[in-house]
C-alpha cells in the first residue's frame, strides 16, 4: 500500500479516506492469499510455527503491528500472514495510493481495512483515526515504520517515533475505560530470497547500465568492479546536473569512499525543489521527512483550486501550468527517493546476489524509469518478541519523549537482528 512520489493529487479528491472493512471481501481474498502473493513474484513464504501460535495468543489484544518496509510486496506479505492467523488487520496507507487505476485501487483496499495519511505533514484526521482504532479492544494495526520503500533487503532506515508516540496515546485513551489496558508492538521482519540462480540476469542488467552511462566496458572484470565503474559514471553525470563539483580526474579513485559524493547530490536535489516551491528549509530532522515535507508542499499548491464562484478561464490555465512545473520537481523527488538509503560499501560488505538485485534495481530505475531485472523469489515473515506499552508506561510517563524513542529503537533492533540472521 505504498506508493512512489510522482503521481500529482487530483483536485478537489478527499484529503482523508477512512478504512470501510467488509468482512466477505477480507474472506475471499485471505483465502487466495497465496496466489496474490505468487502474482507478485513470491513463490513461497516461510513462517516460524512457534512464533504464529505466540501472535494467535495476542487475538484479544490491542496490537500494532511494524514492518520493515524494503518493496512494494510488503503489504501483500503482512495481509499474507494475516491469512496464517485467521485475523483481520487493519492498515495505514499512503494517501496517494488510493488513486492508483483511477481509484479502484482504493475502493479495494479501504474495503480490506485500510486508511489512509498524508506523509509529511500533521494529517489530524487520519492521526485522530489511528489513535481510535488503537484504543479499541482486539485491534490489529499495520503501520510500516520507515515511511518510505526503501529498497534494501537487509537494512532499516530509522523507525518515525510519531507512530509509537500514537500507540501510547492509544493506550493510555484505553487506559480511561479498563485499568488493565495494554497495548503490543509486534514487530515483523520481511526478507526475501532468490530461489533461482541470478548471475545471468544480473549480467545482463550490467551490460545494459554500461551502455547507458557511457561506462567502460568491463567484460573481463568483476562483478562488484563493474557496479562502481556504473556508479562512478553515474556520479559524475549527476554532479554536472546540479552543478556541483567533481574530483578531477587525476584526483579520483574508483575505491574512494562514494558516499559523501551521493549525500551531496541528495541535498543538492533537496535545496533545489525548496527553493522552487518556496520553502527555505525543508522541515523534518531526517532526509525521508524532509523529502515529504516538499511533496507534501508541491501536492498542496497543485490541489488547490481558486473559488468556482470567481474562477475564470485563466485562473485555469494558470492552475494547469502549476501542476506542470510541479512535475519537474517531483521528478527530482523521487530521484532522493530512490537513493534514499543508498551507501558505498553496501554490496562489499555483503555481495549477495540480494543486494546486487537492490542495488542494480535502484541503478535501473535511475536510468530507464523501470527496473528490468526481475527473478522469482522466496520470503520469510519473522515475528520477534513483542514489546508490552503496559510496562512500560509508567517510563513514559516519566520521560515521554525519551521513551517513546527508546520503544522505537527496540522494535528496530528486533527486526534488524531478524533481517542479519541466515
Amino acid at each position: 500500500m505504498s506508493s512512489d512520489s510522482s503521481e500529482i493529487i487530483v483536485p478537489g479528491r478527499a484529503d482523508f479516506i477512512a478504512a470501510k472493512p467488509t468482512p466477505s471481501v477480507i474472506r475471499v481474498a485471505q483465502r487466495y492469499s497465496n496466489a496474490i502473493v505468487g502474482v507478485l513474484g513470491i513463490s513461497g513464504v516461510d513462517y516460524d510455527q512457534d512464533e504464529l501460535e505466540r501472535f494467535r495468543e495476542l487475538a484479544g489484544e490491542r496490537v500494532l503491528l511494524t514492518p520493515n518496509h524494503p518493496t512494494n510486496t510488503d503489504p501483500a506479505l503482512v495481509f499474507h500472514l494475516s491469512a496464517q492467523v485467521s485475523q483481520s488487520f487493519r492498515y495505514l496507507a499512503c494517501r496517494e495510493s488510493f488513486d492508483h487505476c483511477l481509484g479502484l485501487w482504493g475502493h479495494l483496499i479501504k474495503r480490506i481495512g485500510a486508511h489512509s495519511v498524508i506523509r509529511g505533514t500533521a494529517d489530524r484526521a487520519s492521526f485522530r483515526a489511528t489513535r481510535e482504532l488503537l484504543a479499541s479492544p482486539a485491534s490489529k494495526l499495520v503501520i510500516f515504520p520507515e515511511g518510505e520503500v526503501y529498497s534494501q533487503n537487509d537494512t532499516l532506515l530509522p523507525f518515525h517515533d510519531g507512530v509509537f508516540q500514537l500507540a501510547f496515546w492509544a493506550l493510555e485513551d484505553a487506559r480511561k475505560d479498563d485499568e488493565s489496558a495494554t497495548l503490543f508492538i509486534q514487530p515483523v521482519a520481511l526478507k526475501y530470497k532468490f530461489t533461482t540462480d541470478m548471475r545471468l540476469p544480473i549480467l545482463f542488467s550490467l551490460n545494459r547500465l554500461e551502455h547507458f552511462t557511457g561506462s567502460p566496458i568491463a567484460h573481463t572484470a568483476s562483478t562488484y568492479e563493474r557496479l562502481r565503474g556504473i556508479g562512478f559514471a553515474m556520479l559524475r553525470s549527476l554532479e554536472r546536473e546540479y552543478r556541483l563539483p567533481s574530483p578531477k580526474e587525476k584526483d579520483e579513485d574508483l575505491e574512494s569512499d562514494f558516499t559523501p559524493r551521493l549525500e551531496a547530490i541528495k541535498e543538492a536535489i533537496l535545496q533545489r525543489v525548496a527553493l522552487a516551491v518556496g520553502i527555505p528549509d525543508p522541515r523534518g530532522e531526517t532526509l525521508p521527512e524532509r523529502m515529504r515535507t516538499l511533496i507534501h508542499a508541491i501536492e498542496t499548491v497543485t490541489r488547490d483550486e481558486p473559488d468556482p464562484a470567481t474562477k475564470t478561464p485563466y485562473d485555469t490555465e494558470l492552475r494547469r501550468q502549476q501542476r506542470e512545473r510541479a512535475r519537474p520537481l517531483l521528478r527530482d523527488l523521487d530521484r532522493i527517493a530512490n537513493w534514499i538509503a543508498v551507501y558505498d560499501g553496501y554490496v562489499r560488505e555483503d555481495p549477495t546476489p540480494e543486494r546486487l538485485f537492490d542495488l542494480l534495481v535502484r541503478l535501473e530505475r535511475e536510468c530507464f524509469g523501470r527496473s528490468y531485472l526481475t527473478g522469482p523469489r522466496r520470503a520469510r515473515v519473522r515475528l520477534p518478541e513483542p514489546l508490552n506499552l503496559g510496562d512500560r508506561l509508567a517510563a513514559y510517563r516519566a520521560a515521554r519523549r525519551a521513551e517513546v524513542r527508546a520503544v522505537a529503537k527496540e522494535a528496530e533492533k528486533r527486526i534488524f537482528t531478524e533481517l542479519r540472521s541466515r
